[in-house]
């Protein structure tokens, strides 16, 4: 069943996060304005929008990067200090159409959905991961391990992209460009460039 996306979300700004649709992400929510917003989510759709922070010089109202992913909340437990636990699953793109007023402390928008009208094109998916599973099988030395490739076969390409992202320390401006990619196309291309010079720079390290 589609989850119906609503036409405001609340937003969670964090540095260096890369969450794509289909997608889990653990979070650990402990300040209070992001307690009200998860609880506030909890009450209604179960629906955050993650978005990354692009300049954090202000520390009262932090400059956001324009196109973030939205996730609904699958699992969530309090702890006993009344922090919550939770696991968003991404469930599509947006662009901030418009940024609201603030509510109870933390950040809502409108957003724009029609951008990434093709997320989650099956067909498409399936061409992608399979051009990209070829490449890191090519250039990444631990995916000979047979146990490995067959945990990358059994996942979505959007899990592979965000495990290559984390295993190679992609930066905050290079998880953006993951994440406004136009289409899976576009992020396979644009992450066997990014992992190709990852590995460029392993190796000169290593020489030196």
């Amino acid at each position: 069943m589609t989850t119906k996306l609503p036409e405001i979300i609340p937003i969670f700004p964090l540095e260096n996060i890369l969450f794509l649709p289909n997608v889990n992400l653990p979070l650990y929510i402990f300040e209070e304005r992001y307690l009200n917003m998860t609880n506030d989510a909890l009450k209604t759709n179960k629906i955050i929008g993650m978005i990354q922070i692009a300049n954090s010089n202000n520390r009262i109202y932090k400059e956001l990067f324009p196109i973030g992913c939205a996730g609904k909340i699958v699992f969530y437990e309090r702890t006993t200090d009344n922090k919550i636990l939770l696991i968003l699953n991404g469930l599509k793109r947006f662009k901030i159409k418009k940024e609201l007023s603030l509510k109870s402390g933390y950040r809502r928008i409108i957003p724009d959905w029609e951008t990434f009208k093709n997320d989650n094109n099956k067909l498409l998916e399936k061409n992608d991961k399979e051009r990209l599973l070829q490449n890191i099988k090519h250039n990444v030395k631990t995916i000979n391990s047979k146990f490995f490739e067959k945990q990358l076969n059994q996942i979505s390409i959007n899990e592979i992209v965000q495990i290559i992202a984390r295993e190679f320390s992609f930066s905050n401006i290079e998880n953006q460009s993951i994440i406004e990619s136009k289409d899976t196309t576009s992020m396979v291309s644009l992450l066997i460039k990014l992992l190709q010079k990852s590995l460029f720079s392993e190796e000169n390290k290593s020489i030196h």
